[in-house]
């Protein structure tokens, strides 16, 4: 009897150790980093370029922490992948931040992340009615979206250069 409680006293511990261990490992993955509560230097208004073999679109960013850590990481060399007849993805390197709001409406144009890839998406058409999976808007593209549908292989982003102090010298 004295080993039968001794047993059983034992296996609860172990029991109750393994389900501790399991809560704090979850506890530390929902844990938001902390440079994502620290403050970031807006980007809104950043111009960046889509390049492919065949096209170029420019794409206005906006006032994303996810945007100023894109900005950070640029420039890129990614490869496209076809996303349902609407969008092209690229996968990047690292997960950008995840703190803002998510949306699964899309127009034309638009930019977006989704942080499960992590991968980018331009939508070139607006076949559904949604997305189905949650994206971060990073920004737009006024014009040029739609020339990214027959686009594939490798894509180039990079911060649109400034032109101006160049011109006036001229």
């Amino acid at each position: 009897m004295y080993k039968k409680t001794l047993s059983v006293g034992v296996l609860c511990l172990m029991l109750g150790s393994l389900t501790a261990c399991g809560t704090i490992g979850q506890r530390e993955a929902r844990t938001p980093d902390i440079s994502e509560n620290s403050s970031y230097e807006s980007v809104e208004g950043t111009q960046i370029k889509v390049i492919t073999e065949d096209t170029e679109v420019v794409i206005t960013l906006n006032d994303s922490r996810a945007a100023a850590d894109l900005v950070a990481m640029l420039p890129l060399e990614m490869t496209l992948i076809e996303r349902n007849s609407f969008a092209k993805g690229m996968t990047l390197p690292e997960h950008l931040s995840s703190v803002e709001s998510t949306t699964r409406v899309y127009e034309i144009g638009d930019f977006g992340y989704w942080n499960a890839g992590p991968d980018l998406a331009i939508f070139y058409d607006d076949i559904y009615e949604q997305t189905i999976v949650d994206v971060i808007p990073l920004g737009h593209a006024q014009t040029g979206a739609e020339t990214m549908a027959n686009e594939s292989g490798t894509v180039r982003l990079e911060l649109v250069s400034e032109e101006g102090e160049q011109t006036e010298n001229e």
